[in-house]
């Protein structure tokens, strides 16, 4: 897949035009996820004031978890949508590179969720009792390594939906078990066999939660946090590689022919 960054920024520019004109992205991707990212923290603040290990751990959780809202199952639902209205293969009559209108799609949501991230963590800070991290360069990075990472699997997963209708729906199962292994419902790993919680720790949810974890430590050091990063970086970039492998050989751009 060709990308030109010229064409990169004109696919973003348009899809973000069209995200915040769609009602349906804006109760979902929008106003779910900021409910739920200061809502949860807030309540866990409420409830055990003065916890602020128990807070941050929430925060935590419930960011990696809403994320997956955000990019995941909204560009799957986005992507699927477009294929079946044939919009993206109009894209491509356009002279547009493949790369850059796929890229244009995962750029824009990345954007929206580091907003959206933004926006949540500042009201935490200002309302709890929440600590800011302690590198929030390491704090920002995470979350848009973690959403790129999110937005290209559900590009790779669209090829498994059949139609448009069915994408909500299907992506579902990977929400529950993402915001289960990043802690966004609680330690309710705990509860797991080790296996399981094992298998859950692989997902891209799990590392992302794992790099933001590192930016709160109170006592990291440069040495430190490279050594503690480079095992949720090493996931991430191989949940990449996956995605990237399998937009490439089997995404399609029109729906099926009956």
């Amino acid at each position: 897949m060709t990308v030109s960054v010229r064409d990169l920024a004109v696919v973003t520019r348009f899809d973000a035009r069209l995200f915040w004109r769609d009602r349906a992205a804006l109760s979902t991707s929008v106003l779910l996820f900021l409910g739920l990212g200061i809502g949860l923290p807030l309540l866990m603040d409420k409830l055990r004031p003065g916890s602020l290990d128990l807070l941050v751990d929430q925060h935590v959780g419930v960011l990696a978890m809403v994320l997956v809202i955000s990019t995941f199952n909204q560009i799957a639902v986005t992507v699927t949508a477009r294929r079946d209205q044939l919009l993206l293969k109009r894209l491509r009559t356009t002279g547009l590179g493949d790369g850059s209108i796929v890229g244009g799609e995962v750029g824009n949501l990345v954007l929206q969720s580091t907003l959206l991230a933004a926006v949540i963590s500042g009201v935490l800070y200002a309302t709890t009792s929440l600590p800011v991290p302690r590198d929030l360069l390491l704090f920002a990075l995470a979350v848009v390594l973690g959403s790129a990472v999110l937005c290209l699997l559900g590009v790779a997963f669209t090829p498994l939906v059949p139609r448009a209708e069915l994408a909500a729906v299907m992506v579902m199962p990977f929400f529950m078990l993402a915001g289960l292994g990043s802690g966004g419902f609680g330690p309710m790993t705990q509860l797991l066999p080790d296996w399981a919680g094992t298998l859950l720790g692989f997902l891209p949810t799990s590392a992302m939660a794992e790099l933001i974890r590192v930016a709160y430590a109170a006592d990291g050091t440069l040495a430190g946090d490279l050594s503690a990063a480079a095992v949720p970086a090493l996931n991430l970039a191989v949940w990449t590689a996956i995605a990237l492998l399998t937009i490439t050989r089997w995404f399609r751009w029109e729906p099926r022919r009956p």
